[in-house]
């Protein structure tokens, strides 16, 4: 019988290859920079594997309404349901961190754990507002309400896209942990490298996507992502739904068979669930950003 699901695995499995095999070109090309090709490479991978509601965009910078802006992120994926705009000086883009769900950083083969440190800083040093007012269904949400909103404050998952030559050690950090989610994809993996013999034997891709988590379970998500004003406080009332969230570990969301493992089918599912436990984007808070437009240079009166 014509096995679909089977069909379907394989399927991920080149794709994971190809997107592997594109991301290691040598490009020769003087209207395209190396790293603005493996740039729109990986938004275009992210543009395959997270539901369409949200957006995704290139060069930008991440504001808040305190007036602290980031350093230039290389990809933002962003819902645009509460926030229907980006703030434009010239080409430069600005985006409210309260519409921004994620933030990636692209490179290709060495890293520079200050620059990452710095960059992760920025992004991090970022506060939500919660002053926002909106008509649901059953009530008018006040967001600076006491004991309605579950959301506080949020944060962008970060996201580091790396481009390794060989498999990577989990000690060898050079920046990586300062980051939610680390994708790897390298051109040699440890066992490739024994199979080869001579330089004349070809390394064949077996996926090669190496993908690390900082987080462990949903409930860590929920608390780190919907309620990061609060990263201090510890609570040790969980209720039996707190409980069943931190049962469910991201390392359970794999695909795979005693063979091979699937691991961009299976980032697919630990990264949309990851987006599903967070309400981003937060309602937008008009009246803060008003504020801040409204403050005069930094004299901040």
């Amino acid at each position: 019988m014509y096995n679909v699901i089977d069909d379907i695995k394989e399927n991920y499995l080149k794709m994971e290859r190809e997107l592997v095999t594109q991301l290691n070109y040598n490009v020769n090309n003087h209207h395209l920079t190396t790293g603005s090709y493996r740039e729109e490479i990986w938004a275009d991978f992210f543009r395959r594997i997270v539901p369409k509601k949200f957006n995704i965009t290139r060069s930008v910078f991440i504001i808040d309404s305190k007036r602290k802006v980031s350093k230039e992120v290389d990809i933002a994926i962003y819902d645009e349901q509460y926030t229907p705009y980006i703030f434009n000086y010239g080409l430069i883009k600005f985006i409210p961190v309260e519409a921004v769900a994620a933030v990636i950083q692209c490179k290709s083969r060495d890293l520079d754990a200050n620059v990452l440190n710095e960059w992760t800083k920025s992004i991090d040093d970022l506060q939500t507002s919660n002053d926002s007012i909106v008509r649901l269904a059953t009530y008018v949400h006040i967001g600076k309400e006491e004991g309605r909103a579950i959301q506080t404050a949020t944060k962008p998952i970060k996201i580091l896209c790396y481009i390794p030559t060989d498999e990577t050690s989990t000690d060898d950090s050079k920046g990586r942990n300062k980051f939610d989610i680390v994708v790897e994809a390298y051109q040699n993996s440890i066992l490739n490298k024994n199979q080869v013999k001579d330089n004349s034997e070809k390394v064949s891709y077996d996926g090669n996507l190496k993908i690390t988590f900082n987080d462990t379970d949903l409930f860590q998500i929920l608390q780190k992502y919907n309620q990061a004003d609060k990263k201090d406080e510890k609570d040790n009332k969980k209720n039996n739904i707190d409980k069943i969230l931190e049962e469910r570990k991201i390392c359970e969301y794999k695909v795979y068979d005693k063979e091979k493992n699937y691991n961009l089918l299976s980032f697919i599912f630990q990264f949309n669930q990851m987006l599903m436990m967070i309400n981003n984007p937060m309602f937008f808070p008009h009246m803060a950003y008003v504020e801040m437009f409204n403050k005069n240079g930094g004299d901040g009166k």
